[in-house]
């Protein structure tokens, strides 16, 4: 049963205007492990807003809790490359307020805008 869903696209244009006006919005956004991986990549923005994507639809998933920092919110690949957020004490007890198990997530791009899908499954 579908017990949340989620979508947002990031425009990189704005996302990258939005790093360049704050240099801590990239802390205040994303955890060390994500702002590593993203800058890594030859197209790193692109890849931060995938992530910033997945973060805002994941918020949208749990439209009803309030208060979620986006950098608790971590996206990693699990071993074949899958996008997924990881569980942490946050959002394992909101995965339990939701009445969900699992969180399905899919990331997609392309030059110019990132989009994501978040699906909370019970």
């Amino acid at each position: 049963m579908i017990r949340g869903i989620g979508i947002d696209i990031t425009d990189v244009k704005k996302l990258k205007t939005a790093v360049k006006r704050n240099k801590r919005f990239l802390l205040r956004v994303f955890n060390q492990f994500e702002i590593d991986y993203c800058s890594g990549k030859k197209n790193s923005m692109l890849h931060f807003a995938g992530r910033f994507a997945v973060k805002e639809a994941f918020i949208k998933a749990v439209s009803d809790v309030k208060g979620i920092a986006l950098n608790s919110i971590s996206t990693t690949n699990n071993k074949n490359g899958r996008p997924e957020i990881q569980i942490t004490p946050e959002i394992k007890k909101i995965l339990l307020m939701k009445k969900a198990k699992s969180i399905l997530i899919t990331i997609s791009h392309t030059d110019t805008a990132a989009a994501a899908v978040c699906i909370l499954e019970g």
